[in-house]
């Protein structure tokens, strides 16, 4: 590698890291928040009990109860061991990565505007939990999770802490589970911003074109990069968005399945939820986020 190509990737991988940071830091300080202060029961307080109501409640409770998808798991297990109804909690675990002011907000800034992408990335987990909601709505709670589960931490947000009772306390821990998620979820960022500079610095563009020019293909690869990536849905847009050579249909398709099913979610749902339920988390998100990214790519976009 001469001098000339390494710098070309060095400048790619700061570019989309940078751009994407502050994003990811704002995410990680209110989920901080939202660990702190929210109570188990706030939701099940205030749902309602019907099923159709009861799932667009749990995808609107993402604008006002933010939380990453690592994060999102362990929350869900807590609201279904307390008798949320099904259909609520696992649509609020779908939606509530994207449906919050800072990943709509690193949306639009990371697209510059582009309001038919926001309104796409918003469909694309819509759908989804509107789905799995009616799937899941005869079924107890409680017998959706995993036989003999244990209280999970957050495993990629530092881990559970006890509730500081000082106020001074609560400030520290707020802090400190901020800096941990932040560092959690910047290695992935990392991960992500480095593996698109490689993409966007070695592959030949000839390449590049020819995916890009097969729209089905395009979009299934770019789901592929998400899964593996796992990159946090606060920053997730700056990555699809540098793959300047996908079409648009492939890079909503990007940020509209990472944040329903990526490498770390798949783990934690095998190890929360019943071994079906896991395999519908996986297989149902990714068949309509497939769908409607080449929908959106020949109708659309």
């Amino acid at each position: 590698m001469d001098s000339n190509t390494f710098f070309t990737f060095l400048s790619f991988t700061l570019a989309i890291f940078l751009e994407a940071a502050p994003f990811l830091l704002v995410g990680s300080l209110l989920a901080s928040l939202f660990e702190e202060f929210a109570e188990d029961e706030l939701l099940a307080r205030w749902l309602p009990k019907g099923t159709l109501s009861g799932i667009f409640a749990g995808i609107g409770a993402g604008m006002v109860l933010p939380t990453c998808e690592c994060g999102v798991v362990p929350i869900v297990r807590k609201l279904l061991n307390r008798g949320v109804p099904a259909p609520t909690a696992l649509a609020y675990m779908l939606a509530a990565p994207v449906v919050n002011p800072v990943v709509m907000l690193s949306t639009w800034v990371a697209f510059q505007g582009d309001w038919q992408i926001l309104v796409g990335r918003v469909i694309m987990v819509v759908v989804p939990a509107l789905a799995l909601g009616w799937i899941v709505q005869a079924i107890p709670s409680k017998e959706l999770l995993r036989p003999g589960t244990q209280k999970l931490s957050h495993s990629c947000c530092g881990g559970h802490h006890h509730r500081a009772k000082t106020r001074m306390g609560r400030v520290l821990s707020v802090l400190q589970h901020t800096a941990g998620e932040f560092i959690d979820m910047g290695q992935y960022l990392l991960l992500g911003a480095v593996v698109t500079a490689l993409f966007k610095t070695f592959m030949p563009t000839d390449w590049a074109y020819a995916l890009g020019d097969n729209l089905f293909l395009a979009v299934a690869i770019m789901m592929l990069l998400a899964i593996i990536l796992s990159v946090c849905s606060e920053a997730d847009a700056f990555v699809a968005a540098s793959f300047k050579t996908f079409p648009a249909a492939a890079q909503l398709s990007f940020i509209g399945i990472g944040p329903m099913v990526d490498i770390k979610l798949i783990l934690m749902f095998f190890a929360v939820f019943h071994r079906r339920l896991a395999i519908v988390l996986i297989i149902l998100p990714t068949a309509l986020v497939y769908f409607l990214g080449v929908a959106f790519g020949l109708f659309w976009l």
